[in-house]
């Protein structure tokens, strides 16, 4: 009887070994799906706020009445300029 318990735990022992070891074989897969699932998310995430922005953007500009003179024209003008991504060209 002794020898079966053994038997018993000794088999026990190498499922539980081989349990961890198909554990740890797949978490980098699944921490790379995981980060690919957010960057897709924060992806989307920042596509539908470009698009606001845009949207908001050309809003502005339909809105705009050229009888009310260029300071709106030219207010639109700042806000696309500091919206680009272009750093300035520096001396040096």
């Amino acid at each position: 009887m002794a020898d079966d318990s053994s038997e018993i735990v000794r088999e026990q022992a190498e499922s539980i070994a081989a349990t961890n070891l198909k554990v740890l074989g797949d978490s980098p897969a699944f921490y790379t799906n995981l980060a690919m699932s957010n960057a897709v998310s924060n992806q989307q995430a920042m596509n539908q706020l470009n698009l606001a922005i845009v949207s908001k953007a050309a809003e502005s500009i339909l809105a705009t009445d050229p009888r009310e003179g260029g300071a709106d024209i030219a207010a639109l003008m700042q806000l696309i300029k500091a919206a680009q991504t272009t750093p300035p060209v520096t001396a040096g």
